[in-house]
């Protein structure tokens, strides 16, 4: 006969983390998932949606500063670092907004700007010369936007979705600033030699003293200002009339050498659209904003792709001049009627010759400039479809004929104004005749 079988030794119990309360005696599988456990807070719905709004307006606040510094700040590295960083900014204060929504009440358009203290903090920081601001911006604004993130967690278990919200925005945060960092670091030392002894003066900038009127009310520059290495011209958009045009000998050259000059000169684009976006940000809506801060970044895309392909084809990018009409005349525009005058009378004029470089490219086997303008197309066809419609929703004018007619209006004074054109005969020109005057 055999004898009882032998137990086997049971095995040691592990001790973790106490267990939440209310989860059975039974000896748990697997860990308790972290974000699953209450801290305890004493925040209730209210309190969330307060918090929430109150990072939302500190955002835009931020937002508005770097959609403004995108015109001035002449570096071209900085433009493109600007414009990333503000369609990351918008993302997250939409977030903020479309979470405290949820909880209740997120702020109308016309309270979404916060308070007079900061609207005049932001109006002293864009009288500051242009470089020295950029150099001061992580100190001063976005280290302190990170750290508003940081410290304001919500209850992970109770507040889930807001605790997701803050996570989420801190991480774009991170990563849209820092090269602004950087740029901090390389430029500061030469900023600290030239300060005091006149190299930092910026006559289009003067300094707001906080007790006048300006100071309480943030103005954003009025004209694009252009990297140094640049040579410029700004009466037509014509680059086969300008003065630097030479043909190439190759029509699918000559092609190719415009249409990347005109991508690399959106320059003025970004600009464009953030300016719209910091002149709407108290009255748009959510969507039309995202969308606004989606075209900045997109023509900073395309700016860099032109210039990357101009220094591939055509040597020295830096040595092909930059049209600064488009920028000249939008810059003193409106936000509605400039977003409208570079939709209706500028993009749907570029999106016909890019497609068909596209296409001469992908039958020549010239795949980087048939992917390059594949992309840029397909950009460029959601851009006027979207700003359409919204234009044609939400412009004071009324529908996308009375804003055209708006925008067309207001250019053609501006032109005149310039010395450039006459008003009276700008208004007689087609859309056609338009782009190629002023561009996209």
């Amino acid at each position: 006969m055999t004898g009882p079988r032998e137990r086997a030794p049971e095995a040691p119990k592990e001790h973790g983390p106490a267990e939440p309360k209310g989860h059975g005696t039974a000896a748990p599988r697997f860990s308790w998932p972290e974000r699953f456990r209450s801290h305890g807070a004493a925040a209730g719905p209210e309190q969330s949606r307060d918090r929430l709004i109150e990072l939302a307006r500190e955002t835009w606040t931020v937002t508005r500063l770097l959609a403004a510094s995108t015109l001035d700040v002449a570096e071209f590295e900085a433009k493109l670092a600007l414009a990333e960083a503000v369609h990351a900014l918008v993302e997250v204060a939409a977030s903020c907004e479309e979470r405290a929504d949820e909880l209740g009440a997120a702020p109308k358009p016309g309270q979404r700007l916060g308070t007079e203290e900061r609207e005049a903090r932001l109006a002293a920081a864009l009288a500051a010369p242009p470089r020295q601001r950029l150099v001061t911006l992580p100190r001063k604004w976005l280290t302190p936007l990170i750290r508003s993130f940081e410290d304001r967690p919500f209850d992970p278990l109770l507040d889930g979705p807001s605790e997701r919200v803050r996570r989420r925005g801190l991480s774009d945060l991170r990563d849209a600033f820092g090269w602004f960092a950087e740029a901090a670091d390389a430029d500061a030392e030469r900023l600290e030699r030239a300060d005091g002894q006149g190299e930092l003066t910026d006559p289009g900038h003067p300094g707001i003293r906080r007790s006048t009127p300006a100071a309480r009310t943030a103005r954003r520059p009025t004209m694009g200002r252009r990297d140094e290495r640049f040579t410029t011209f700004e009466n037509t958009r014509d680059y086969r009339g300008a003065a630097d045009w030479r043909d190439t000998g190759s029509p699918y050259d000559n092609d190719l050498l415009e249409l990347v000059r005109v991508n690399r000169d959106e320059i003025d684009a970004l600009e464009t659209f953030a300016l719209a976006l910091f002149d709407l940000a108290a009255e748009a809506d959510l969507e039309s904003l995202r969308h606004l801060a989606r075209l900045t970044w997109d023509e900073a895309r395309h700016a860099a792709i032109g210039q990357e392909l101009l220094g591939e084809r055509f040597g020295d990018p830096y040595a092909h001049e930059c049209s600064m009409i488009g920028i000249r005349i939008r810059g003193q525009m409106g936000g509605w009627n400039a977003w409208t005058q570079i939709t209706v009378f500028g993009e749907l004029g570029i999106i016909g010759p890019m497609r068909a470089l596209a296409r001469e490219a992908r039958r020549r086997g010239d795949e980087r400039v048939a992917h390059a303008f594949g992309f840029i197309t397909s950009d460029e066809t959601m851009h006027l479809r979207e700003s359409r419609r919204l234009l044609d929703r939400d412009h004071p004018s009324g529908g996308l004929g009375q804003a055209a007619d708006a925008a067309r209006e207001e250019a053609g004074r501006i032109l005149e104004g310039l010395g450039l054109y006459d008003a009276e005969h700008f208004a007689q020109l087609d859309e056609r005749q338009i782009f190629e005057l002023l561009g996209e």
